[in-house]
């Protein structure tokens, strides 16, 4: 046994003198560069995931003719999906996207356009498009600053956006009797209890909000501080005016 620990010691000494410090770090940023590639593919799996959600929980809200085309984009790495604004022109970019995902007036198919908006976010953060990324050095940090900052910005948006009528633009942490509550919009709040969810007993005025949204995003966020740690930048804090402004940066 220490005849094969020794033979080992011995073998890590040669290949220390015969590799570069140079080889040494490409080696090492390659090895971060493939994990910056995994935390891509781990963020699209959290984005399909958010889609499925979002859509069963907005049923009304998204087009079932593109709903596979959007997910086989999403799986492949592709930008074939494009979607229009109001007066009928290609939309260009992740901003143009979000920005009508969470126009107040209201819009078609608006998780199209949040969920849309998000994958060229990520997409173009990654620098997807671009040649294959040999070295951690070869992503874009200040893209991938950004894309941490909006992906902060999104999550607040989503929680507290409304409509000019103020309803929630998207349904996502709010239990069903709070959504009945706001729709019906009465001020003796004895009538709580003849809400339908509550009378069903699917829920109480006690159940917990649904959170699974926002872990998805969560996790979303992780990641790409992952890959901030993993090129050498330090991920940025977080202001409350960050989120406040509910401006994408772009």
């Amino acid at each position: 046994m220490y005849k094969n620990l020794i033979f080992i010691y011995v073998l890590i000494i040669l290949f220390s003198g015969c590799v570069s410090n140079n080889n040494i770090k490409k080696v090492f940023q390659t090895h971060k560069a493939n994990q910056i590639s995994k935390d891509y593919n781990k963020i699209m799996n959290f984005l399909h995931d958010y889609k499925v959600k979002l859509d069963k929980r907005n049923p009304r809200y998204y087009n079932k003719t593109l709903e596979k085309a959007i997910y086989r984009q999403i799986n492949n790495n592709k930008t074939f999906v494009t979607l229009r604004d109001f007066d009928g022109k290609k939309l260009k970019n992740f901003k143009q996207y979000l920005d009508l995902a969470f126009d107040e007036k209201g819009i078609l198919n608006r998780n199209d356009y949040l969920v849309l908006g998000v994958y060229y976010m990520i997409y173009d953060a990654y620098s997807i498009a671009g040649q294959h990324k040999f070295t951690a050095l070869n992503y874009n940090k200040e893209k991938l600053e950004k894309l941490y900052k909006n992906l902060y910005i999104l999550k607040w948006k989503i929680r507290t956006s409304k409509d000019i009528n103020g309803n929630y633009l998207f349904l996502t942490w709010q239990n069903n009797w709070q959504v009945e509550y706001m729709q019906k919009k009465f001020d003796d709040l004895n009538k709580l209890k003849k809400l339908k969810s509550i009378i069903e007993k699917k829920e109480n005025l006690l159940s917990h909000s649904n959170f699974s949204f926002e872990v998805l995003l969560s996790l979303m966020i992780h990641k790409v501080e992952n890959s901030l740690e993993d090129i050498g930048a330090e991920p940025s804090d977080i202001t409350l005016d960050t989120l406040t402004s509910l401006v994408f940066i772009i």
